[in-house]
Order: C-alpha cells, then sequence, then structure tokens
C-alpha cells in the first residue's frame, strides 16, 4: 500500500558516460533524511523513512535511496504486519539509469524479495525469491529517469500557479509493465505557509502533497492512509494491530438489504461519484440523479446484455499468464483439467473452477499473496486470492479470464455496509460474465456488487475511500 507513490529512477534508454551537472546538483538538493507517521482512521499504525544521499558507487557518483516502511493493522480482527526495505542506486551520468536495487518485503512470514541490475542487452535483469522459488525476467530499461527529479525540483522552484501540471513516469518492480505515467496538477499555489498543495495521479489513484517549493513533502494523503512528516522518534510510536481496515473503509448503509444472494436487483443513490468512471457494463449503470448525486443499478448477472465479443487482440491479453497469473504452469493447468472436468461451455467450465477454488481455498484474512502459485501453494486467503486463482485456472483452460473489484454488501459491527471486495469476470465468446468464487457464485454473482475497477492498475477506486456516501432506494429479492 505505502509504495503507491514510488517516484521512479530509472534509466530511459539514454547510454551516455558523460556525467550531466544537472543531475549532481538536483541529488545534492535531495539528499536528507525524512521520516513520515502512517495514519489510518486518526491513528499512527505504521511509519515510512526515506535515507537519500550521493554515494561513490564503482568509483563514480551516484545517488542512493533507501526506503523502510511499516504498517501494523488488523483486517476483521485479524493482526496483519507489513513491513518493506528498498534500496535504489542510480548513476549520475547520462539520464541517471538505476545500476542496482534490491527490495524485501515481509507479511506475516511470507517473504518476498527482489533485485536488478543492468543486462548487456540494454536493460534491466529482475531477479524475484519467494517460497524458494526463483523468477528472472529482462525488462527494456524503464521510461523513469533522474532526470525527472531535477525537471520535479525546477518546477517547484519557479513557484507553479494552480492548474499547472507536470507530466513524467514512475515504475513499479512488480507489474508486467513497469512504466506507470505520472501526472502532477497544482491545486493550490504557495502562499504565506510556502507550501504547494499538489495532486498526483497515477493508475488512476490520486494522492494529495502538500509540499514546499525546495521538494520536501510535509504531507501525503492517499485512500484511506495520512503520512504526515514528523521526527523519527515520535513516528515510529506506532498503535499497532489499533485500526481495523475493513472498519475503516465501509460504506454505511442506511438499510439492510437482507442476505445477499437472494438480491436480483438494488438500486442506490449515490455521493461522491464525481470525476469517477461509470463503470456501466450488462449488469450495472450510474446515471446522474440530481446535483451531486447518482442512481447506481445494479442486477443480478443473468448473461443479459447486447454481445461484445473480444477481437484476436482483447483474447490474447486475457489469456496469457503474466508474472502474478502463471497459468502456464503444470500445477495450474492440471487445476484446470480436473475442475474443467468433461464441460464444453464457456458457462459450465467457469462454474466448475469457481466451485473448485471455493473448495480449495481455507478462508481467511491474514493471507496475502501477489500470485497464483503461491495461493495455491499455501491454500488459503481472502476474496484477493480466490479472485487471482479463479483467473489462473480460467485462463489455464482457454477461458478470457480477468480481476475485478468494487463493493459487495457485507456486515460490519452488526450493521450492513458496502465492503471493498475483489470478484472474477470471464468471457463467453459473447460478454463478460461475473463470478465469485469467494462467495461460491458459480452461476452470476447477486445483485449486490458495484464493480469499480478492472485489472491490477486500476486504482481510481482509492480515490472513492472516506468520500463516497450511499443509501438504498429499492431491492428485488427472489
Amino acid at each position: 500500500m505505502i509504495a503507491l507513490w514510488i517516484v521512479g529512477t530509472i534509466l530511459a534508454g539514454a547510454q551516455e558516460t558523460r556525467p550531466i551537472g544537472g543531475l549532481l546538483e538536483a541529488a545534492r538538493k535531495m539528499e536528507g533524511r525524512a521520516t513520515f507517521g502512517v495514519f489510518i482512521a486518526g491513528k499512527r499504525v505504521g511509519y515510512e523513512v526515506e535515507d537519500q544521499r550521493v554515494i561513490l558507487w564503482g568509483g563514480r557518483p551516484a545517488f542512493m535511496g533507501v526506503t523502510e516502511s511499516l504498517l501494523d493493522i488488523t483486517v476483521e480482527g485479524t493482526r496483519n504486519r507489513m513491513a518493506s526495505r528498498e534500496i535504489t542506486i542510480n548513476s549520475l551520468e547520462g539520464d541517471g539509469p538505476v545500476v542496482y536495487f534490491s527490495s524485501v518485503s515481509e507479511e506475516e512470514g511470507e517473504k518476498v524479495e527482489r533485485r536488478g541490475v543492468a543486462n548487456s542487452k540494454g536493460g534491466l535483469t529482475i531477479e524475484t525469491r519467494r517460497r524458494g522459488r526463483v523468477e528472472r525476467r529482462d525488462i527494456p530499461f524503464p521510461k523513469a529517469t533522474m532526470r525527472d527529479h531535477g525537471a520535479y525540483l525546477a518546477w517547484l522552484a519557479k513557484g507553479p500557479k494552480a492548474g499547472e501540471r507536470l507530466k513524467s513516469w514512475s515504475c513499479s518492480w512488480d507489474k508486467d509493465d513497469v512504466d506507470a505515467a505520472v501526472e502532477r496538477v497544482v491545486k493550490v499555489a504557495a502562499g504565506r505557509d510556502g507550501l504547494c498543495h499538489l495532486e498526483e495521479r497515477i493508475d488512476g489513484a490520486v494522492t494529495l502533497i502538500e509540499t514546499t517549493l525546495t521538494g520536501e513533502s510535509v504531507r501525503m494523503r492517499i485512500g484511506p492512509m495520512d503520512l504526515r512528516r514528523e521526527e523519527e522518534s515520535k513516528a515510529r510510536q506506532i498503535e499497532a494491530g489499533k485500526v481495523d481496515i475493513i472498519e475503516a473503509s465501509v460504506v454505511p448503509l442506511d438499510k439492510d438489504p437482507g442476505n445477499p444472494t437472494r438480491v436480483e436487483r438494488m438500486v442506490l443513490l449515490a455521493t461522491g461519484l464525481e470525476n469517477f468512471p461509470a463503470m456501466g457494463d450488462n449488469r450495472q449503470s450510474a446515471e446522474p440523479s440530481g446535483p451531486g448525486r447518482w442512481k447506481v443499478t445494479l442486477e443480478r448477472d443473468r448473461g443479459q446484455g447486447a454481445a461484445k465479443p473480444l477481437d484476436a487482440t482483447e483474447r490474447a491479453a486475457m489469456t496469457k499468464p503474466t508474472l502474478t497469473i502463471q497459468s502456464a504452469d503444470p500445477r495450474i493447468k492440471a487445476l484446470a483439467v480436473r475442475w474443467a472436468a468433461k464441460e464444453t461451455l464457456p458457462a459450465g467450465i467457469a462454474a466448475n473452477i469457481c466451485r473448485g477454488v471455493f473448495g480449495h481455498l481455507r478462508k481467511t484474512l491474514g493471507a496475502n499473496s501477489e500470485d497464483a502459485l503461491t495461493i495455491l501453494e499455501r491454500r488459503e486467503g481472502d476474496c484477493t486470492e480466490h479472485t487471482l486463482l479463479f483467473v489462473a485456472v480460467a485462463r489455464a483452460a482457454g477461458l478470457p479470464a480477468r480481476e475485478v473489484g468494487g463493493l459487495a454488501l457485507g456486515q460490519s459491527r452488526g450493521k450492513p455496509v458496502l465492503a471493498w471486495h475483489a470478484w472474477a469476470e470471464y468471457h463467453d465468446g459473447n460478454r463478460w460474465r461475473a463470478v465469485d468464487p469467494t462467495w461460491n457464485e458459480p452461476e452470476g454473482v447477486d445483485g449486490t456488487h458495484w464493480k469499480l475497477s478492472v485489472g491490477d492498475r486500476d486504482s481510481a477506486w482509492l480515490n472513492l475511500m472516506g468520500r463516497l456516501k450511499v443509501t438504498v432506494e429499492s431491492v428485488q429479492k427472489r
């Protein structure tokens, strides 16, 4: 979570050996140590420490950044502790390529280690180690560069006015495509307090940043998290496990729709959807219903709606293996053969796989895994693990499939809420169909599932946390 605003410092392709004085100057300005307390629901539940300095690497000037983070929360009463440490070393020659990086993340005993080095192919070799497995891949040099840092500092130094924008790139090592476009826009120009208020958008998610004109961030807010610059000794004094992330992020309802599996159709009135895509499809719609209000209609998935076949490119994208969806692995393929059994129709294959995943995994909120093979080995997880395994097995069976997420009916402290949830979609040849392997809804999700994201690079849903308000207008049950 904490790494959503990772700043890219990677080579964009230039291979000069001539030092660029501007990069060294920018690096000198960035030197220092900064600590942030991470707050959720007003409690300090974690911290992030950033240490940046100019060093010598192989006898040449380089820039090293070390980031250490900790988040200690509960998830519906289950303790969850996430710790990470990342080291990145950038050359200060050319455009400022990364010459080395390493990261270690650990969550409840599960460790993932990554290491990246420049290779002779004109790119980077990334090695990932987890649960005894070693995975290697070569990628082109990412688009983010140290030059981005210099451009950002220069932009701030001139005192940008409200509405001014700056585009750059960021990098996520755990994605198939490590490049992510970054856009910053000034919401409030620096005033007497010397702080410039920025909105930074990466993969749709918005981080609100308060920074000095010399580039020192003092506050960053994204989703339910609020990072505040503090003295390190204070930031490390966390209230471990004192905030339940589910309770802190649910959307309360004014009425109880009852058992979700019986809901055929639910109509909601929502506020807080400004600048958010409608996400309409064959089973849901959102229409304006007065100033700042939307009427949201959700229906059970019965395969309704006009046919929209996939073209060859779309089908290839939704059936191929990825870093986290290892559908080509023999173990995943074996499950596809076993669970699909003798079914030949897409709906039957998907239903069997959905039931298979539901029965295969133990239900727990304390076993987060980022890839299908780890889920298969651990045989436990929550909605994200059930969804990811379904998608992997479905693709292995030849079905186009994808992860989706949003809100679905739940309970929090005995009261009805919409809780953040993940489920899956497969394409039956005519349209996308939604199933829920966590709730064992193999024929189609019920009418309380509200889709708000598609895939692992769609993070705009985070912007709704804390601002979305919903009331129930009507419910139809079977």
